[in-house]
């Protein structure tokens, strides 16, 4: 060989580990440390909201108030430069009829809060609002909202014993979970 015909050095092969299905949703598997550990720690306490864009902010606070059994806090519009909160008793068709409609609902039920922004009824979502989002619930209420789902007919993509994932009308899909692995989900 000639000195311009050196042979090249050979990155390493990289390692990968197989890790038996499922995966996805029911997520963990992996143990020990941090893949990639953080240079620095944030006290993060908890996630303070969730914010979704809906083309209909009626139908979507009544399906969440609903389904999670979520407490409606406020129902919000700007007019100006303050926001004016409507009342419990605020009439959706007379609101309409006078020009006056949230832009925003705000609800919560225990640690899940949501804050439910209108983006306009003609509105054409090109990409999704969210990928997904997980919660962790009794089983009893996995249970009873796993059947709530089934029974109104929303798409299920999942649905295993201790958790499943279902999209409700608005595009968000959702995985529910009792946080127990099955016998058909990673330990």
């Amino acid at each position: 060989m000639s000195e311009r015909e050196q042979p090249t050095a050979q990155p390493p092969a990289v390692q990968a580990v197989a890790v038996p299905a499922p995966l996805p949703y029911g997520l963990p598997v992996p143990e020990g440390g941090p893949l990639l550990p953080a240079e620095r720690r944030l006290a993060i306490e908890a996630v303070e909201h969730i914010a979704i864009r809906v083309a209909d902010i009626r139908r979507a606070e009544a399906f969440y108030h609903d389904f999670f059994g979520m407490d409606v806090i406020f129902r919000a519009r700007r007019t100006g430069e303050r926001w004016e909160f409507l009342p419990a008793d605020f009439d959706w068709d007379a609101g309409l009829r006078q020009g006056i409609y949230p832009e925003y609902c705000y609800l919560r039920n225990g640690p899940l809060a949501l804050l439910i922004q209108a983006a306009g009824r003609g509105t054409v979502f090109i990409e999704p609002r969210l990928q997904h989002i997980s919660l962790r619930v009794a089983s009893e209420s996995l249970v009873e909202l796993r059947g709530v789902a089934l029974a109104r007919g929303y798409a299920v993509s999942e649905d295993r014993h201790h958790s499943f994932v279902f999209r409700d009308p608005f595009g968000i899909t959702w995985h529910l979970t009792d946080g127990q692995p099955g016998p058909d989900e990673p330990r």
